[in-house]
């Protein structure tokens, strides 16, 4: 049975104009990964989009307004990307760059000094009004952003690794893998994966080295390390660790979680069933069983056009079991 692609992109309602539906487009492409700050769109509108022939583009579609992306087959759409123009070209094929609601927050001017607190506090600062966030129990010390967005403070506060996304309209903070996520979706190498560019690592090919930074009132600092010799550096940040020997608990309890076997690489699958980035990935493969398990999504690149193709490129992290 063949199946048929469709896709439906919404830009809605504005001063300038009504709602306005797209049923046709050359391609769509969909980046989203914990590890980003902002998932992005790229939607290429067919040269035959009659409608814009007489008509100034960017005098229709302008940066801010919202957009929603939804992709699937025979009718049966799925929401996969909901944010707002960033940029439109002024050539023909119209390309269409957007952000996720990071968007806002890169155009929300913040000025904000702090003493050692919580990063919750911190957050409820910088976000503006009627946004929803889900922030770890983290203590921070003194932090001072003055003039800058705050886009620009969450980019600041992911240098030392507490990384921020946003989970629809919910903004997250500190949690790359939260508990929320929906069931498993199982990839079996002989059934629904099209290509595969993974590489299969035992626990002892994983040569790391974790440098521990603590971050202490007034700026200073307390370093730890702990791993393997000429290991790939992996800096990881902690606030308030005021004690060597603790922090260096800390740094072998992480050399721990990083010294694991499993997959690196990514796996191509076909559209459906549509994953994102924080969900677990069961894996199934007859030809090497022992390698079987259920693994984080990193990073999902969603790949749509009129070739015809509907691609999810899927990133693997860690073990999730």
């Amino acid at each position: 049975m063949t199946l048929a692609m469709v896709s439906k992109i919404v830009f809605a309602e504005t001063d300038t104009h009504g709602e306005i539906v797209i049923r046709k487009c050359n391609s769509v492409k969909i980046e989203t990964s914990w590890e980003s700050l902002t998932d992005t769109a790229v939607i290429v509108l067919a040269r035959n989009v009659k409608d814009f022939d007489k008509l100034n583009v960017k005098s229709i579609f302008k940066k801010g307004d919202p957009v929603e992306i939804y992709l699937g087959y025979d009718e049966n759409l799925l929401l996969e990307f909901t944010g707002f123009i960033s940029e439109v070209s002024a050539d023909i094929p119209i390309k269409i760059k957007c952000d996720d609601y990071m968007y806002l927050l890169k155009k929300h001017p913040v000025n904000v000094s702090m003493r050692s607190t919580k990063l919750e506090d911190l957050i409820k600062l910088i976000i503006p009004p009627g946004i929803e966030y889900d922030v770890a129990d983290i203590n921070i010390g003194t932090k001072r952003f003055p003039n800058m967005t705050a886009a620009k403070v969450l980019e600041d506060l992911q240098s030392n690794n507490i990384y921020s996304y946003f989970k629809g309209k919910k903004l997250i903070v500190g949690k790359i893998y939260t508990d929320d996520a929906p069931e498993p979706v199982t990839f079996n190498f002989s059934q629904n994966v099209v290509d595969s560019a993974l590489q299969y690592k035992n626990k002892e090919d994983v040569i790391i080295k974790i440098i521990a930074t603590s971050t202490l009132p007034k700026g200073r600092k307390l370093i730890a390390e702990f791993g393997d010799d000429f290991g790939q550096e992996q800096h990881l940040s902690y606030y308030n660790i005021t004690l060597e020997t603790e922090l260096l608990k800390l740094a072998k309890a992480d050399y721990d979680k990083f010294k694991v076997e499993g997959f690196d690489g990514n796996i191509t699958a076909f559209g459906v069933p549509s994953v994102s980035h924080g969900m677990k990935a069961k894996i199934i493969s007859y030809q090497y069983p022992d390698r079987k398990g259920l693994y984080y999504i990193k990073k999902v690149t969603k790949e749509f056009d009129d070739s015809p193709k509907y691609r999810q490129i899927i990133d693997l992290d860690k073990k999730a079991e």
